[in-house]
């Protein structure tokens, strides 16, 4: 994952400044290499770095009781399609570019205003059941 290695990092709210600034860049960065995919091309690079920070997300947007909203939709949107590139062997389909990208921009966009304790949840949750 991308920021989320430090489990207590939502806690710290400077770490957790530190962590946004990351995410903001490694995610644009992401978002280049997506629109730059090939159709057939090897995704494993390009979408397992942003995998964790979608799931967390999503997994927050529950916590908070949003799963009636646009974004938790589009997240989980997202996490489909993240899935089924897996079991693809991660053989990219460029129709999937924007799905993706939409998850991206409200990864960005909401890691800061979810609640610190609501946060560090949902990355205890998600980074403890993917092991």
């Amino acid at each position: 994952m991308i920021v989320l290695k430090d489990r207590n990092i939502a806690r710290n709210p400077i770490a957790r400044a530190v962590a946004f600034n990351q995410l903001k860049q490694k995610m644009l960065d992401q978002r280049i290499q997506l629109f730059m995919l090939d159709e057939g091309a090897d995704a494993r690079n390009a979408i397992l770095p942003i995998s964790d920070a979608v799931f967390v997300m999503a997994y927050a947007y529950e916590l908070l009781d949003k799963e009636d909203s646009i974004e938790y939709r589009k997240l989980k949107s997202a996490m489909l399609v993240l899935t089924a590139c897996s079991e693809r062997k991660f053989v990219w389909r460029k129709s999937d570019t924007v799905t993706i990208d939409n998850a991206i921009v409200i990864c960005v966009e909401q890691w800061i205003k979810v609640p610190p304790k609501i946060l560090q949840n949902a990355i205890n949750h998600i980074l403890g059941t993917m092991k």
